[in-house]
């Protein structure tokens, strides 16, 4: 893979994980570790479909089955599943469809699942004004909903 292929992609899953994050901890009432977690893993979760074999083919290719409703489905009942709150599960929910909603945006995705169909306005949103845009309205949401602002603040001395 040739390493501007492989910048892209970096670039491309650390705005997955950021905008989940943002989502999950600014949005639910889940603790910070959780949030922070949660919005990474499930932020991420619809892009295992790189791991997976091209010999398998449909609809275990990228943007197959892992960017569907139904992939998101499943991973939030299974969330909830395991951890039996409602705020757990809305943290994966938020995480895992702001990654559906971000790609939806570029190529399109299968959000009907087994239905082959899809649509989109073709934006660049993995570009560098789509990622300054994804990582400022993330950063946004940390600084409103949480906390985070102040103790960065507080770690830098006050001026006498």
């Amino acid at each position: 893979m040739d390493p501007g292929r492989i910048f892209f992609l970096t670039v491309a899953f650390a705005t997955h994980a950021v905008v989940g994050v943002a989502l999950a901890r600014g949005f639910t009432g889940v603790d910070q570790r959780t949030g922070t977690g949660f919005g990474i893993v499930f932020g991420l979760l619809p892009d295992a479909d790189f791991l997976f074999p091209a010999e398998w083919g449909w609809p275990f290719v990228h943007r197959g089955i892992t960017h569907s409703l139904l992939f998101a489905l499943a991973v939030v009942v299974g969330v909830y599943a395991i951890r039996r709150t409602r705020e757990a599960a809305l943290a994966a929910a938020l995480a895992i469809s702001s990654h559906l909603f971000i790609d939806s945006l570029s190529l399109g995705i299968q959000w009907l699942f087994p239905i082959r169909t899809t649509w989109s306005p073709g934006l660049d949103v993995h570009g560098v004004i789509g990622t300054t845009l994804w990582w400022s309205v993330s950063i946004g949401i940390l600084a409103w909903q949480t906390d985070d602002l102040s103790a960065i603040r507080r770690g830098f001395p006050r001026d006498r």
